[in-house]
């Protein structure tokens, strides 16, 4: 695992990355030259459909490989590097010579050694932005990070919301993932979110 850690912080290094969630606004989101691309959960589905590639796909939640592996199995050749929540990676059974396992730490966590392992924070956005910074990224555009789980949005993919929908951990997703932003930022690392986000308003409210 740590080899393969290294091989990703090498892609990533320096460079920008858009970081495409599975909310509504992540249809905003476009192919850009000379820009790597993060994605997680159903986003593989969102690169198929623009026939792109990511570089990193992340997922960390069990209930995704239980109740949704359409939107993951059939799309794995679209991404370059493909890392997973060890134990379900463990779970599901799935094989993949690209797959890096990574150990998970407690909720509230926000990690800066991956090969340690991660903090969850109750939202997978949470682990791909520890990510992110270990690899040492100069800049991370968020498309499809709304968090706006009170509001009657959806996920990009969905037509309705789905029972899976933490509202009684929106709170603690919403400020986990605004900490995680503001380490980033502190460090250096440009952020921009795009479209309507409980972040934006998280910001404002500080």
């Amino acid at each position: 695992m740590a080899n393969a850690l290294t091989r990703l912080r090498d892609h990533f290094a320096g460079t920008s990355v858009d970081l495409v969630g599975n909310g509504p606004t992540a249809t905003m989101w476009r192919p850009r030259p000379s820009v790597r691309v993060v994605t997680v959960n159903a986003g593989l589905k969102l690169m198929a459909e623009h026939d792109a590639m990511a570089d990193l796909y992340w997922v960390q939640d069990e209930r995704f490989i239980a109740t949704k592996p359409q939107a993951l199995l059939p799309y794995l050749d679209r991404t370059r590097f493909f890392a997973a929540n060890a134990d379900i990676a463990h779970q599901a059974g799935i094989v993949d010579d690209r797959l890096i396992p990574i150990r998970m730490l407690d909720y509230e966590t926000f990690s800066r050694e991956p090969r340690i392992g991660l903090g969850h924070g109750y939202n997978v956005i949470f682990g791909a932005l520890q990510i992110l910074r270990w690899c040492g990224v100069r800049r991370i555009d968020l498309y499809g990070v709304g968090l706006r789980y009170w509001s009657t949005d959806t996920r990009f993919d969905q037509r309705v919301r789905g029972f899976d929908v933490d509202l009684h951990r929106s709170g603690d997703q919403v400020r986990l993932v605004r900490q995680a932003l503001d380490i980033l930022e502190a460090d250096g690392i440009e952020v921009e979110i795009h479209g309507e986000s409980a972040l934006s308003i998280a910001r404002t409210a500080r």
